[in-house]
C-alpha cells in the first residue's frame, strides 16, 4: 500500500472555480479531480506507450492558464465565445462535448474538459446547450428539462389538409 502525504496549495479563485466545475462535470470530488489531473500530467515510464487520445498536458497547460479566468467568469455561451475570441480561440462542438480551436488556422487544441470547460458543467451553468450542438439528447439528462419534441401538425393548416370522405 502506498503512503500519502498532505499538500496544501493556494489557487487563484478563477482556477479553483474552473477545477471545481470540471470535477462536477466529470462526476468527481475536487480532490479526486486534482489527483486525476496530476497523475495525467506526470510522464509515464513507458515512453512508447500509446496515450488515451488526450492532448499532452504540456501542450494545453499554457492555453488553460490564459483562459481559466475567462471560463470561470463567463455568464453565457455568447460571453464565453467572445472571451475566447479575445485570446484567439473559439469553442466548437466535438462529439458529445466541446473542443477549443485556434481561430487563425482552425486547429483543434484540446477538449474543453482539459482546460476546465467541461460541456455538462457549462451547460448547467448557462442553463442551455451550446448553440447548434447536435447532441440534443444530452439536454434532458443534464438540465433535467423535458424532452424536446416536435409540435403536432395543425390539421387545419393549408399545407397539411385533412380530407374527409363523404358519408
Amino acid at each position: 500500500m502506498s503512503q500519502s502525504r498532505r499538500l496544501i496549495i493556494d489557487l487563484p479563485e478563477p482556477l479553483f472555480a474552473a477545477l471545481a466545475e470540471a470535477a462536477g462535470g466529470n462526476g468527481r470530488s475536487l480532490h479526486e479531480e486534482l489527483r486525476h489531473r496530476l497523475r495525467r500530467s506526470l510522464p509515464t515510464e513507458d515512453k512508447g506507450a500509446k496515450r488515451s487520445g488526450r492532448t499532452e498536458e504540456q501542450l494545453f497547460a499554457p492555453v488553460r492558464a490564459r483562459v481559466a479566468a475567462d471560463i470561470g467568469q463567463a455568464t453565457s455561451w455568447d460571453d464565453l465565445q467572445a472571451r475566447m475570441r479575445a485570446h484567439g480561440f473559439v469553442f466548437r462542438e466535438r462529439g458529445g462535448g466541446l473542443a477549443l480551436h485556434r481561430i487563425l488556422d482552425g486547429e483543434r487544441l484540446c477538449k474543453g474538459s482539459e482546460i476546465g470547460a467541461a460541456y455538462a458543467g457549462l451547460m448547467r451553468r448557462f442553463n442551455a446547450p451550446f448553440p447548434g450542438h447536435a447532441h440534443r439528447h444530452l439536454v434532458p439528462r443534464i438540465l433535467g428539462a423535458e424532452k424536446i419534441t416536435r409540435p403536432e401538425p395543425d390539421p387545419w393548416d393549408d399545407d397539411n389538409p385533412v380530407l374527409i370522405a363523404p358519408g
